[in-house]
């Protein structure tokens, strides 16, 4: 077995903590947490300028997912900043196969409203000072690393139709080299226009009037109609479940928590012992519990609108897990006779785990769906439009997630929160799609069931397997035996290169055990991403230093 390795990004920090995807995101989270500012802010800011320093993944054309812990309410709860389809939709003409490119497959985008509503709701400072860092970063520009410059290799064919993208991706006439700079001076006047007159210009404003006008040229089907309809998120009661000795707090539907928490119901009635995945049994064990959750949730989808009213919550259920566990157990393998259609899988995501010295906590899942989304910019804005129309049921109508005007498409987002002992132990999050409960289970489990450190459980070797019986491993880093295992018990082996980026991509933040201990954050190194906490606090105007606490108080 290979036994290749990856730096990793980590840091240990007293004032708190930013784990992103890109440097230059999580500086600016860090710059929020110096200045004075709370979780919230940091994780506003970090999001912002990933739009601009990872556009394949976010940005102000997508949406926003978050789980947010509040300390001084003891608060945890799921905002769900989902997209909407058009209203222009016409329900009896839906084509056969979803919508991917161009401005038709794009959703009303969310994440303006989602970020606004977050920072206005619950940060300490202003809009303004959360989008500085990504206006900066849009027009001093981002150099390419060597993911993004492969990824506008890889969509260079469909990317190059659009002449906003060449003009700002390309140099002559070819995708923009590792270490180039790209300038973004379109993004960076609209994220400006956003502060001068609130973010809602992004619907009702000067920013709207382009969309609409963008929209009626190339044939889109967002309206006026559409915007000024503004996407507010909406706070939603988290899942909640247990794991060994830690509690577990992650997103409802239309985010896919519940696939996390069946995995980890089965996975319980197992010894620990026998769930190490670099070892033959462990690997079986727990790509049969993954290929059993997918299959479940697809088999039964749940309009978020009435979860919480259904009396179906069986994949919540720890006797339905034992029932997989004693199957699992007799059979050692499965083929899974019944099939079903498999959920979306390809999207493109990033996430972002912040916590602050109060212990506040915010994990930010963002996306545009596919790699670039619609591979389209929006003109003279700067930022790619979503292309979450592909992310419907586009067959059944009795389907939660049909595609129907201002409906909500289907999200796989899982951020999570573990406590033990009452109090917060690890902030995690993950992009993937169906391969984000997967990836942070795998965390999770060598977190719970090994005792390992976070920065070794979340730089281990991986792997996803599928409701289909596909498997997706990073094959040069799990032995012969695993691999004969796996394949004996029926999965259809799909090789991956050591860290792929295809496998997730886990952002985690751990609590320090006391009041004023070290905030420990750790980037997966299988993508570009940074952990990092401030080197100082800025006590803001306003505040008070509570002797006894040591915490700051209005």
């Amino acid at each position: 077995m290979k036994t290749s390795k990856k730096k990793i990004s980590s840091d240990k920090n007293i004032f708190g903590m930013v784990s992103t995807a890109s440097g230059p995101a999580t500086e600016a989270g860090v710059r929020m947490l110096e200045k004075g500012g709370n979780a919230v802010d940091a994780a506003v800011a970090a999001a912002l300028c990933l739009g601009v320093t990872e556009p394949q993944a976010s940005g102000l054309g997508g949406q926003t997912m978050a789980l947010v812990y509040l300390k001084e309410e003891g608060r945890v709860f799921a905002l769900d900043g989902s997209s909407r389809a058009p209203f222009n939709v016409q329900p009896m003409k839906t084509p056969e196969k979803p919508i991917k490119f161009g401005l038709k497959s794009s959703t009303v985008p969310s994440t303006p409203a989602t970020l606004g509503y977050l920072q206005e709701k619950y940060g300490k400072l202003s809009f303004a000072e959360a989008a500085e860092p990504a206006i900066q970063a849009a027009r001093e520009g981002i150099i390419v690393s060597p993911l993004i410059h492969r990824l506008l290799k890889k969509e260079e064919e469909h990317l190059r139709k659009d002449a906003s993208i060449v003009k700002n991706f390309f140099k002559n006439n070819k995708p923009m080299p590792t270490r180039a700079t790209i300038f973004q001076p379109e993004l960076a006047n609209t994220l400006e226009t956003m502060v001068k007159n609130g973010w809602q210009d992004f619907y009702i404003g000067t920013i709207g009037k382009k969309i609409v006008k963008d929209m009626k040229k190339r044939d889109g089907l967002i309206t006026d109609a559409d915007l000024c309809q503004i996407p507010i998120p909406v706070e939603r009661d988290v899942l909640t479940g247990s794991y060994r000795d830690y509690d577990i707090y992650t997103f409802p539907p239309p985010g896919a928590g519940r696939v996390l928490v069946q995995i980890l119901n089965t996975l319980e009635g197992f010894p620990p012992e026998m769930l190490h995945t670099e070892e033959a049994p462990g690997a079986v064990i727990s790509a049969l519990a993954f290929q059993f959750a997918l299959t479940d949730r697809q088999r039964v989808p749940i309009h978020p609108d009435y979860f919480l009213q259904t009396v179906n919550k069986f994949m919540l259920d720890k006797d339905y897990a034992k029932e997989l566990t004693d199957l699992i157990t007799k059979i050692g393998r499965t083929s899974l006779q019944e099939k079903f259609a498999p959920p979306i899988t390809s999207g493109e995501t990033t996430h972002l785990s912040v916590a602050d010295i109060d212990g506040n906590a915010v994990g930010i899942t963002q996306s545009i769906e596919l790699v670039f989304g619609s591979k389209t910019m929006a003109e003279g804005l700067g930022f790619f439009y979503n292309n979450y129309m592909s992310a419907f049921d586009y067959k059944n109508m009795a389907h939660p997630y049909h595609l129907l005007p201002g409906g909500k498409p289907w999200s796989s987002v899982a951020p999570v929160l573990l406590f033990k002992g009452g109090r917060p132990k690890f902030l995690l999050g993950s992009p993937g799609s169906s391969r984000i409960s997967t990836s942070l289970a795998q965390v999770i489990t060598r977190i719970a069931d090994r005792n390992e450190t976070l920065d070794h459980a979340i730089s281990a070797p991986r792997f996803h397997s599928s409701d289909t019986g596909k498997l997706l491993i990073e094959k040069s880093r799990f032995n012969e035996e695993v691999l004969n295992a796996l394949n004996i018990t029926g999965f259809e082996l799909k090789k991956r290169g050591a860290y792929s980026f295809y496998l997730g991509c886990v952002q985690g933040v751990e609590f320090p055990d006391i009041e004023g201990g070290e905030f420990f954050g750790v980037a997966d190194p299988r993508r570009d991403g940074t952990a990092r906490g401030p080197a100082s606090l800025k006590i803001m105007e306003g505040f008070i230093k509570n002797e006894d606490s040591d915490r700051l108080q209005p």
